[in-house]
């Protein structure tokens, strides 16, 4: 199911570092992640926190994977950015999983839980409340 792939031009990118820059954080446009990843973000205990996205991939695979078809292929590389913002503004880095959690169920839908959060908020600087 690969599809046609989209890839960031230059003009995009030059706008989505500015981007970054305004929410206080640098993007960085990679080849490769990982295995099912589009995007992430890490977050120093000092520093500045850095998204890496793709550079090029198939909107097919990340809709069939995270679903946000509501998002248009053109605003994905912007999604993207806005949703690793997301995590930081959320302040999801600080909301740990208890050390002792056995439950993989639990863990899952706590994961899943930030995920949605991030994409909701994403959705709403992208597109308005």
């Amino acid at each position: 199911m690969n599809g046609k792939k989209i890839k960031v031009t230059d003009s995009e990118k030059k706008w989505l570092e500015l981007l970054a820059t305004q929410w206080g954080v640098t993007v960085d446009f990679r080849p490769y992640l990982g295995a099912d990843m589009f995007a992430r973000i890490t977050i120093p205990s000092d520093g500045m926190a850095r998204v890496e996205i793709l550079e090029a991939f198939s909107p097919e695979e990340y809709y069939a994977k995270w679903g946000n078809r509501d998002v248009p292929e053109d605003k994905l590389f912007e999604f993207l950015l806005l949703h690793e913002i997301a995590h930081l503004e959320l302040e999801h880095h600080k909301k740990k999983v208890p050390f002792h959690t056995e439950d993989a169920n639990w863990w899952f839908s706590f994961k899943e839980q930030k995920e949605k959060e991030a994409d909701l908020w994403a959705k709403e600087k992208l597109c308005g409340p």
